[in-house]
């Protein structure tokens, strides 16, 4: 048997693909963190939008001049482009704890992945093209911002995809709790 090898890792077509738990993971994982982001992000928009009206609402009534208003609206403008970046950061931080917890509990959830109703979250992602990597892989955080990107932009593609994924994840069977 020959073994191609592929151009950009050295590794075999075989070794890119990742085992079926792994994509299931994978998938989990990265829908969980782009979810998060997405709804922290929503909330850190309406606080911003929200502390900024007040803010010049109160320096207005307080007779503020004009140059100072303007002062205050550039510093919450300013505000309004720090935040969305400092929650793009902490994706990484999302990625790291999400992993942890998964592989801290890896047995309990390698017997839950044998139910074949996981399989259908590579199927819904495999569905679709994006020109990005599939959310069956481990994305690093540029990947996920890129995706971020097409939920912000409400892409009708990644919406419906992103929305089958959610209602996918929901239905998933759990793990029973236990009593201690």
């Amino acid at each position: 048997m020959e073994n191609k090898k592929n151009g950009k890792t050295g590794r075999s077509p075989e070794q890119n693909h990742p085992d079926r738990e792994t994509q299931i993971l994978n998938v989990i994982s990265n829908t969980t963190i782009l979810l998060v982001s997405m709804m922290t992000e929503a909330l850190s928009s309406v606080f911003t939008k929200l502390s900024k009206e007040m803010i010049t609402a109160l320096a207005t009534g307080f007779g503020a001049p004009e140059d100072a208003r303007e002062d205050i609206r550039k510093q919450t403008d300013d505000m309004e482009r720090k935040i969305p970046e400092e929650l793009r950061k902490q994706l990484h931080g999302m990625k790291s704890d999400i992993t942890k917890q998964m592989n801290e509990k890896k047995e309990q959830i390698l017997a839950l992945l044998t139910d074949k109703r996981f399989d259908e979250g590579i199927t819904i992602v495999e569905q679709y093209e994006f020109n990005l990597p599939k959310l069956t892989g481990d994305l690093d955080e540029n990947s996920l911002l890129r995706y971020i990107l097409l939920l912000q932009k409400n892409d009708e593609q990644f919406t419906k995809m992103f929305q089958e994924l959610l209602e996918w994840m929901k239905n998933l069977p759990q793990q029973e709790k236990t009593e201690e």
